[in-house]
């Protein structure tokens, strides 16, 4: 009999199994995690391509540069938030912002709006921005955080402005004379949007760290 047991091999791919199923479990729940990730991004850039898109299309950029307090993207941020269902709108921050390039690599903020909203979007509340905008088109000195950075593949020489002493706009922060042009008063326009969701896996027992995920699109306007 003990024979018998010794050599026996009956149940070993019970015994098997068994070891092999913590694993495949962990791989299939990774799995689940990684794709619902991918998702989760694809849906974030789906936002921020709806918000710029609706924005460039509707709203004026030489609108918003003459009475800037006036500008409001309400309808349009949370438009783009519905993109991302199913996903929890609450752990999303939309914003959108008009710029005006100064040289090939740097623009001047003219307006900026963020928002963020309640879990099914029935509710919006206003969200700090990332960019400080200026004070256009009053008369005063601008500040330097006016000033932001953008790709230098996003505009072509037509769009930036040139001083008649040849002096970079970027740096021309006071009041405009006959020799400086000043910051934010010439140049082509951008709008640029940024969504950022903050993410958390849905398999909460494997302790995977909540991701933000952001996505940030620049488009010229259609309308002036």
């Amino acid at each position: 009999m003990l024979s018998r047991l010794a050599h026996s091999t009956r149940g070993v791919a019970l015994i098997e199994f068994a070891f092999c199923l913590p694993v495949l479990i962990v791989l299939y729940l990774g799995g689940y995690a990684a794709l619902d990730m991918i998702s989760s991004t694809r849906k974030v850039t789906t936002a921020t391509r709806s918000l710029v898109d609706l924005v460039s299309r509707t709203m004026s950029p030489a609108i918003i540069y003459n009475i800037p307090q006036d500008a409001n993207a309400t309808s349009y941020l949370s438009a783009s938030a519905v993109a991302l269902a199913p996903y929890k709108l609450n752990n999303a921050t939309e914003q959108i912002s008009l710029l005006r390039v100064c040289d090939a690599t740097h623009a001047y903020v003219v307006w900026t709006q963020a928002q963020t909203q309640s879990v099914d979007g029935s509710t919006v509340s206003a969200a700090p921005s990332t960019y400080t905008a200026g004070t256009l088109p009053a008369t005063q000195t601008q500040l330097a955080r006016n000033v932001v950075s953008i790709p230098s593949t996003m505009v072509t020489s037509p769009l930036v402005p040139v001083s008649p002493d040849g002096s970079n706009v970027c740096g021309n922060f006071a009041p405009s004379t006959s020799s400086k042009t000043q910051v934010g008063t010439a140049g082509g326009w951008l709008f640029v949007g940024t969504v950022n969701y903050q993410y958390t896996p849905g398999v909460t027992f494997l302790s995977l760290p909540t991701t933000t995920l952001t996505d940030t699109i620049y488009m010229s306007p259609r309308l002036y």
